[in-house]
């Protein structure tokens, strides 16, 4: 019943604001038909708020964001000088139960899988949990996967009381403005 009331509020409400898509509604578009096609993430709930711009027209970095649970943050960039797109997810704070890492890993391997389909949702389901798990227990709190096409990383800020997960992916070859 959940997947008939998610599918009538996406066709609705969200889809048709999608029809005249930008490459960032498109993608956005595709992260959430991954979500919805996976029997673990589609029974989670999500905000499915549309990405908003948060740059200028004249920036050579165009950038969007949206959230999709009240502590899962979603920033694309583009910039006009390269090709693909660059993705930072947050969870603030880090999730901790098993239902708060679901809704995070949900949101993380749709994208993957969005811009990086070298893997299925549910294979990048598992690399993203592995990566976490790895990022917790290093001392830098970070790990890193590199496809053909896309590096991943994982930084999970541990030095405060409420640490932040974040997920990037970005073009193999695309130094990260520092």
């Amino acid at each position: 019943m959940k997947n008939i009331i998610l599918g009538i509020i996406l066709t609705t409400n969200v889809f048709p604001a999608i029809t005249h898509a930008s490459p960032v509604n498109t993608l956005y578009k595709k992260a959430i038909g991954n979500i919805v096609d996976n029997p673990q993430c589609n029974e989670q709930e999500f905000l499915l708020e549309t990405p908003h711009k948060i740059s200028d027209d004249e920036d050579d970095i165009q950038q969007h964001s949206t959230k999709f649970t009240h502590d899962v943050f979603v920033t694309f960039s583009k910039d006009t000088n390269t090709k693909g797109f660059n993705i930072d997810i947050s969870a603030f704070p880090a999730p901790k139960t098993l239902n708060e890492q679901l809704s995070a890993f949900c949101v993380i391997s749709a994208f993957q899988a969005a811009i990086d389909p070298s893997k299925t949702t549910n294979e990048y389901m598992k690399l993203s949990q592995k990566m976490y798990s790895s990022a917790s227990k290093s001392k830098n709190g970070r790990d890193e996967y590199q496809s053909k096409n896309y590096e991943h990383i994982v930084h999970l800020d541990k030095g405060t009381d409420k640490p932040t997960l974040t997920f990037q992916f970005y073009p193999q070859g695309y130094e990260l403005p520092r």
